[in-house]
């Protein structure tokens, strides 16, 4: 490292000695975590830790899982518009990401922190899981691990999606969760693997089903079905769309009456789906790519202060196949952009809020009217997309 080029810090000792501690009560008390870290042992700075990203809880047991090491996260650009925690997230040195959009800084940061000796977390799906299975790897991962050619970890939460799901309205749910942790790809080795390889071995460790996964164990909670319907939008009996209502335990289609309850292991009873997943899925088969999207929206963007205004703007929003189009305007000016579906590749949610979208390395939060909860359809569609291009 040159001595012009500064360091990438990492959090300060003490802070970070008193937050593992006071983290590791609430996992170990709350959330019911054990920790297997074999698989961390020899672990030498600089490393890589790639990690399925399941839960929101994901950091506090990576973190947890790396202690005594402090780890340089790698986390979406828009936590840092968001003045309630982004003191806290400068204050751990994290290295931003402009998600699913080409972000030369951010490897560029990645790359000096690997030259300060850091150890890297990086969650190379893009973005949050829905459902607690696995997301597709974004590109350009396999060409990160071998340009930085470091051993390379991961750090996986078993039973973290059950404990705190995206949709999920009803806080913690304490069942069990059991942090994994191995060796991934070896530095020696890296060198002589195509990329090719690497991504299948990145893809093989990072696979991730949480239905297949403590599937006797129920995960306490009143209202283990509150929120679902921002994630299961399509009644399985009769088609009818963003007509099914969450309640404690139970969907309810208004449109049929049909009814289907989710017990506290997580799952499925009174239709054709055993578990979540399947039903999700089965939502994603029945899109058809050929028909576009359309839809009014709200929209949400970063103000001069670095802050969301999540009252910037309004327009319309489309989506087929080749593109995804906005008219309207933000800030009081005028906006149109069409950016193609090639480029853009996955929307990350808010499960019954928002996506997110970069139009020129700029972030726009899309709430879709009159029923927010469009926006999961509009990810499938999305992702469907992408599979069906081969990307």
């Amino acid at each position: 490292m040159t001595g012009k080029q500064k360091k990438i810090k990492k959090p300060n000792r003490i802070i970070y000695f008193i937050l593992y501690h006071l983290i590791s009560l609430f996992l170990r008390i709350k959330c019911k975590a054990t920790f297997d870290r074999s698989g961390l042992e020899g672990l030498k700075e600089p490393a890589l830790v790639l990690c399925p990203h399941i839960s929101n809880m994901d950091f506090l047991l990576v973190a947890a899982a790396l202690y005594p090491q402090r780890p340089t996260f790698v986390v979406s650009r828009h936590f840092l518009a968001r003045p309630a925690i982004r003191w806290f997230l400068e204050g751990m040195h994290v290295i931003s990401k402009k998600m699913f959009c080409p972000d030369i800084q951010t490897i560029k940061n990645i790359i000096k922190a690997k030259e300060s000796g850091n150890v890297v977390v990086l969650f190379p799906e893009g973005r949050l899981t829905c459902i607690g299975h696995s997301l597709n790897v974004t590109e350009g991962t396999a060409d990160l691990v071998k340009k930085l050619g470091v051993d390379v970890y991961t750090v996986t939460g078993n039973g973290a999606y059950k404990t705190l799901p995206k949709w999920g309205k009803s806080g913690f749910r304490p069942g069990k969760i059991h942090v994994t942790t191995s060796k991934m790809l070896d530095a020696g080795a890296i060198g002589s693997m195509t990329r090719d390889q690497i991504e299948a071995a990145i893809e093989a460790v990072i696979f991730h089903d949480e239905d297949q996964i403590f599937e006797n164990i129920s995960y306490k909670c009143s209202s283990p079905a509150l929120g679902l319907d921002g994630v299961l939008y399509k009644c399985p009996s009769c088609g009818a769309e963003f007509e099914m209502i969450a309640a404690a335990y139970t969907l309810t289609c208004q449109a049929c009456g049909s009814s289907y309850r989710l017990d506290q292991r997580y799952k499925l009873a009174g239709g054709p789906f055993r578990h979540i997943n399947d039903w999700y899925f089965w939502q994603e088969e029945t899109l058809d790519t050929n028909e576009a999207l359309e839809s009014d929206t709200i929209v949400a963007a970063v103000n001069a202060k670095g802050n969301i205004d999540w009252k910037a703007g309004s327009g319309t929003i489309s989506m087929d196949r080749d593109n995804i189009s906005f008219k309207g305007e933000v800030f009081g000016q005028p906006l149109e952009f069409t950016e193609s579906t090639a480029s853009v590749k996955a929307l990350p949610i808010s499960v019954g809020h928002h996506f997110d979208l970069y139009h020129k390395k700029e972030l726009y939060n899309f709430i879709l009217q009159p029923d927010p909860r469009q926006v999961i359809k509009w990810s499938l569609y999305m992702d469907k997309v992408t599979k069906e291009a081969g990307r």
